[in-house]
């Protein structure tokens, strides 16, 4: 059996032809952001914590979304600030 990460973040970084996707909000660049704040974590907060880009997660109205599991929170953010603040309070949880 494979170990679970403690906390898988999916953040949806889709693109559509012609319609509103999460990466016309700027989802890449929060994912970065995410990336760079989970990475500058000392090594024992952020040991089983994974953050990964993601096709289409299927809540393009409510857009940029991403999810973090296993607590199964959705959140649609505002900003890569948002992103970052959601994600760092389910690690400390």
């Amino acid at each position: 059996m494979i170990e679970p990460f403690r906390h898988h973040l999916f953040v949806c970084t889709n693109k559509r032809d012609g319609r509103a996707a999460c990466e016309d909000h700027g989802a890449k660049d929060a994912l970065a952001k995410v990336k760079e704040a989970v990475n500058a974590l000392p090594a024992a907060e952020r040991e089983g914590v994974r953050v990964s880009a993601a096709g289409c997660l299927g809540r393009c109205a409510h857009g940029p979304v991403a999810v973090i599991y296993p607590a199964g929170a959705w959140i649609s953010y505002e900003s890569a600030e948002d992103l970052t603040r959601f994600v760092m309070d389910a690690i400390k949880r």
